[in-house]
């Protein structure tokens, strides 16, 4: 027996119930309501390099991608009044499931609109090459926006991870360089073919809608495909990560070692808001030397502090994914989450842990500081996540009887 429960972005409850409880929360991506993201302007110029192109022809494809742009703007405008509608029909009604009803075909709108747009722009593109060496790097092309893409669309620790973009952070020379691009060169190949494998065994993602029946055997055989075929995708990360740490020298394999494990976990090493407020506090113009010696001070066992907590978040998060309870998919621009029951002890300490330490430094940092500087600190920080809209969350209760 199966109970449904929804409610809107603002949040669910649901009564006690026994048995099994599986949570399922339904959220836009990365590639927005219902589409695979606009192509940047650094990806384009990527892909000239890729294809040597000549600065003739790299001004014709920037061209391309300006009118590109313009288009891509205009889809998202009209996205974006289209939700407009649909929150004033909620507030109007009082019945917030409209979201459910009406996104669906929001969705596919965009998404349809939006990918004529993409493969327009990579058929003018692919027009400007003038010669078969050209036309043979094209492939690398295509590769390259598969993983912009599909990458983005990784739900486990690792599974968006591009060790290409990782090793380009790196200042390599010589033959470092020539070895680790031999092994990049392997790993592109063999991460397509994942990243195609996967797109190739996704079905359309569920649609959930109020009062309708959901096929949860279903739904929990897709997470368990869409897990298997993201540990793949890891298993490819994790393999050519070590060869690339084996080919490096000291110093650049410590960092990317480093980078590496931030890409892996981004959510657990990103910066803190703690770490910002600590590095702007020490660009105060009116800090006395006390202040700043305190600042100093704290910044620095703030940093030693961290390492500890955040490597055990990590492992925790690690664990917790590898124990199968807990997964996720993404299509169409929207990711589905699933959850089997509460999460881990482990999981929930290590997070509390964390929590603590940025709010034991952020009071210090607030203790040291007069009313009128703390008032100077940044109210938001460039790279804050905005708030998410168009949110979708269910609990399912199964009951075992």
């Amino acid at each position: 027996m199966m109970a449904l429960l929804w409610a809107g972005a603002g949040g669910v409850s649901c009564p006690e119930a026994a048995g099994q409880e599986i949570m399922v929360s339904s959220r836009i991506g990365p590639g927005g309501f219902g589409g695979s993201g606009q192509i940047s302007k650094r990806a384009v110029e990527k892909y000239t390099e890729m294809l040597g192109l000549s600065p003739e022809q790299r001004e014709a494809a920037m061209t391309m991608h300006g009118g590109y742009a313009a288009a891509y703007a205009a889809r998202q405008k009209a996205m974006r009044e289209a939700l407009d509608e649909v929150r004033r029909a909620a507030d109007d009604s009082g019945d917030h499931s409209v979201f459910m009803e009406r996104m669906p075909a929001i969705q596919k709108e965009n998404r349809e609109a939006t990918t004529k747009l993409e493969k327009e722009f990579f058929s003018d593109l692919k027009s400007l090459l003038d010669s078969a060496a050209q036309e043979e790097r094209w492939p690398r092309v295509e590769r390259a926006r598969r993983r912009e893409v599909g990458l983005r669309q990784g739900q486990m620790s690792g599974e968006s991870v591009d060790l290409i973009e990782v090793v380009g952070m790196l200042s390599l020379k010589g033959e470092p360089a020539r070895s680790v691009g031999q092994v990049l060169d392997s790993y592109e190949v063999e991460l397509d073919q994942q990243l195609v494998a996967r797109e190739a065994a996704r079905g359309e993602t569920p649609v959930f809608e109020p009062g309708k029946p959901i096929d949860l055997e279903k739904l929990e055989k897709q997470m368990a495909e869409s897990r298997e075929a993201g540990r793949k995708i890891c298993d490819v990360n994790q393999q050519n990560a070590r060869k690339i740490e084996g080919l490096l020298p000291d110093g650049e394999r410590e960092a990317f070692k480093s980078a590496y494990r931030k890409a892996c976990f981004p959510r657990v090493y990103r910066e803190s808001r703690t770490a910002k407020e600590l590095d702007a506090a020490l660009h105060l113009s009116d800090l006395d030397a006390s202040q700043r010696e305190e600042i100093a001070s704290m910044k620095q066992a703030y940093t030693r502090e961290i390492g500890p907590v955040n490597a055990a978040w990590a492992a925790a998060v690690e664990e917790h994914e590898k124990s199968g309870n807990a997964g996720g998919m993404s299509s169409g621009g929207a990711a589905i989450f699933m959850s089997n029951g509460d999460e881990p002890q482990a999981l929930k300490d290590a997070r509390k842990s964390r929590r603590e330490l940025d709010e034991k430094y952020a009071s210090r940092l607030r203790s040291t500081l007069r009313p009128d500087q703390k008032e100077k600190l940044p109210k938001t920080f460039e790279g804050e996540e905005p708030e998410m809209l168009g949110g979708q969350r269910m609990m399912m209760i199964r009951e075992n009887r």
